[in-house]
């Protein structure tokens, strides 16, 4: 009688912690039922200031057809360590259009709620209609303060092109995060952390307003633990002047000089403006640039000679070097 209760008390125990292991494997796949691949690539970033959580989506069966029946992902996080309890603290549904970012294949989510010293892990288990998948593998993290943000020192708008320079910090790396909307930028514009102190981010639209991060980072342990930063616009600004007119031609008429040139072709050609020279004055004749090109000059100075040049503008009024000057004999 001893022996079967004490068999009893250990089988009850055996089911006991099968029930409520952290780590136990899904219900064995039914026969004939398609299963999305496993998870096995969980990881976490620090971005932001905050703790990135991100995997592969397994859009493909165990049996290589597509995952069509996938619904989402229970999201866990476990607090102590590798050995500590898990929690859920996320429902991930495919369905949604919130809450999560799909980029390159692979799911981003972050967790914001971390103190100081604490250690976390994370881990996550594919859900179908019917079926609960097995776990991804444990991403563990003990948290620590990130880098306070970086203080912009200057920012240069140019023709197409934004230069910021900001205030470094001995041992610390940077990244640019840079958009145009309301959309977060997952990764910055500079290929890999920067070890300056300035970047120009170019092949820009001009006029058109985009906002800027500089964050700082700082490597340990072979982990990059980046801070948050802060938000600055900028306007790119034309400033590359339009093509120098060519051809220009002065001819003299009876009480007038005719001036001709080669028409400027560019799509934000404002027009011309005309310049007479004479001794050590120089003139404008044009208060607005004009559109044609062609000048009639009827009020010329009574001098021996004198010269004109022609410059084109464009919408911005960024103006172009002069032509080539043509003199006229005014009296022998």
């Amino acid at each position: 009688m001893r022996k079967k209760r004490l068999i009893l008390i250990l089988f009850s125990i055996a089911i006991f912690f099968t029930a409520f292991s952290c780590g136990k494997k899904a219900d064995p796949t039914p026969k004939g039922l398609a299963v999305p691949e496993d998870v096995t690539d969980l990881k976490g970033e620090v971005k932001d200031g905050v703790l990135f959580i991100s995997f592969t989506v397994p859009y493909r069966n165990k049996d290589g057809t597509e995952a069509k029946n996938l619904k989402g992902f229970k999201l866990y996080k476990g607090y102590g360590g590798y050995m500590g309890t898990f929690e859920p603290i996320k429902d991930i549904r495919l369905s949604d259009t919130y809450g999560f970012t799909i980029y390159g294949g692979r799911l981003y989510i972050f967790d914001d709620d971390l103190v100081e010293g604490g250690v976390y892990s994370y881990k996550v288990i594919p859900y179908t209609d019917t079926f609960r998948c097995n776990e991804s593998n444990i991403f563990t993290i003990r948290w620590e303060s990130t880098p306070d943000k970086p203080k912009i020192v200057r920012i240069e708008e140019s023709d197409g092109s934004v230069e910021i320079t900001w205030q470094g910090q001995p041992g610390l790396m940077y990244n640019v995060y840079r958009r145009t909307g309301n959309e977060y930028p997952l990764f910055p514009v500079n290929d890999r952390p920067l070890m300056i102190s300035n970047f120009k981010d170019t092949g820009l639209e001009n006029d058109k307003t985009y906002i800027y991060e500089v964050r700082a980072i700082r490597e340990k342990n072979g982990l990059l633990w980046e801070g948050s930063g802060e938000k600055i616009r900028a306007i790119p600004i034309d400033k590359t002047p339009p093509a120098v007119p060519g051809g220009l031609k002065a001819i003299k008429e009876e009480k007038s000089i005719r001036l001709t040139w080669v028409q400027v072709v560019d799509t934000d050609l404002a027009g011309y403006n005309i310049y007479r020279v004479y001794g050590d004055k120089r003139e404008k004749l044009t208060n607005t640039p004009i559109k044609e090109n062609f000048f009639t000059d009827t009020e010329f100075p009574n001098v021996r000679y004198v010269s004109y040049y022609v410059t084109s503008v464009d919408l911005k009024g960024n103006e172009s070097e002069p032509s080539q000057e043509q003199i006229i004999i005014l009296r022998e």
